[in-house]
């Protein structure tokens, strides 16, 4: 003879059920009191009557739990004690009519009836108790979830502040770099040019020394207004941002590594998503720059109709995981794929170089504020 064994999906699904069950008991339907009233009051009618027709060689006790549970839950403790008690009634009448009083001594039958009504009695109270206690845990859970939207919506918008707040220094910054100290750079070039100009008649040593002052100056220029322009990219028309990420690969080949832009596909993004991608891209190739000692480095964006991509792939030794240095570049790259509603994934591969992706899904692009 062998044991029969329940199926494995036998007890997630009872689990659902008696979930289902509980949760629908438990709800709160206080504007369908009529109806409730209704239900219950069939529901006791049909069981005494069942309870009737069978006779008393088979017991529906259990079966009168059923109302008073939907009554209990639907219409409070009040409303149980009132259907146990209607319950019983029921069953006494049927129990008159079918003539048990005459074949039964009363006493036994009335103690057994005094019986049912204590078994009623406390379900009522274990069951408006865990009734009482699951609510109580759903409240409990609504506020928190509430809190919890409350300060993920209050940590969004404070990164915003905290954006716009660094856009504006960057901006600041920027423009006092380009209106002032190149204008005072200009002047200085200005003025050594002129003496270069004066020191050709008495000092040729002089004027050279003067003219190498001169390029020195005009290169000091030029790099104040590349870190300027870069600190003014606060926000980049989302149809400009292909020539600015092929204007920072070009600055990158200056150092002597190859960068190269391409595009492929149909990108689309707006312009928050335009400046931070722009941003990570920018970190990115710093850090390839600096710690991966490529010999290759190239800038992807690409997209399709379910998400843009934004790809910095090197060739170098690749980027070690625990390196202090490139740490808060990484969370910084991070939190900008975040705030635009993208995930960055960094593929470190040692000897094959490192992939920096960052994936913008379609939907997200339009929630960005």
């Amino acid at each position: 003879m062998t044991e029969s064994t329940p199926s494995p999906s036998a007890t997630p699904r009872t689990a659902e059920a008696t979930s289902w069950v509980l949760a629908r008991l438990t709800e709160d339907t206080g504007h369908r009191r009529t109806r409730s009233i209704a239900v219950v009051a069939a529901t006791v009618a049909l069981i005494g009557w069942v309870d009737y027709a069978s006779g008393i060689w088979f017991s529906l006790t259990l079966f009168y739990l059923i109302p008073i549970a939907f009554s209990l839950a639907r219409l409070g403790w009040l409303a149980g004690c009132v259907t146990a008690t209607a319950c019983l009634t029921v069953r006494m009448s049927g129990d008159w009519i079918a003539g048990i009083y005459s074949s039964v001594p009363p006493t036994i039958v009335n103690l057994n009836r005094l019986f049912d009504l204590s078994v009623y009695l406390l379900f009522i109270w274990i069951f408006h108790s865990f009734i009482s206690l699951r609510r109580q845990l759903e409240q409990r859970v609504r506020q928190r979830t509430a809190a919890l939207e409350e300060s993920v919506i209050g940590r969004q918008r404070l990164e915003r502040e905290l954006l716009d707040i660094a856009a504006r220094e960057r901006n600041a910054i920027g423009r006092e770099l380009h209106d002032d100290l190149c204008q005072h750079l200009v002047g200085t070039a200005f003025a050594a040019k002129v003496l270069a100009e004066h020191l050709v008649r008495h000092d040729a040593t002089a004027a050279h020394d003067a003219q190498s002052i001169v390029g020195y100056v005009e290169e000091g220029i030029a790099k104040t207004r590349g870190l300027a322009r870069g600190l003014l990219l606060a926000s980049i028309e989302p149809a400009n941002l292909p020539g600015e990420l092929a204007n920072l690969a070009a600055k990158g080949s200056e150092g002597g590594v190859p960068c190269r832009f391409r595009m492929e596909g149909r990108p689309v993004i707006d312009d928050a998503a335009a400046a931070q991608l722009f941003r990570i891209a920018q970190e990115a190739l710093r850090n390839a720059l600096r710690h991966s000692e490529p010999k290759r480095v190239d800038i992807v964006l690409t997209g399709n109709d379910e998400a843009t991509f934004l790809m910095i792939n090197d060739d170098g030794s690749g980027q070690p995981p625990d390196d202090s240095s490139t740490g808060l570049g990484l969370r910084i790259m991070e939190h900008r794929a975040a705030l635009i509603g993208g995930i960055l994934s960094i593929i470190p591969a040692p000897g094959e170089g490192t992939r920096v992706i960052c994936r913008i899904p379609q939907p997200s692009l339009a929630a960005v504020p």
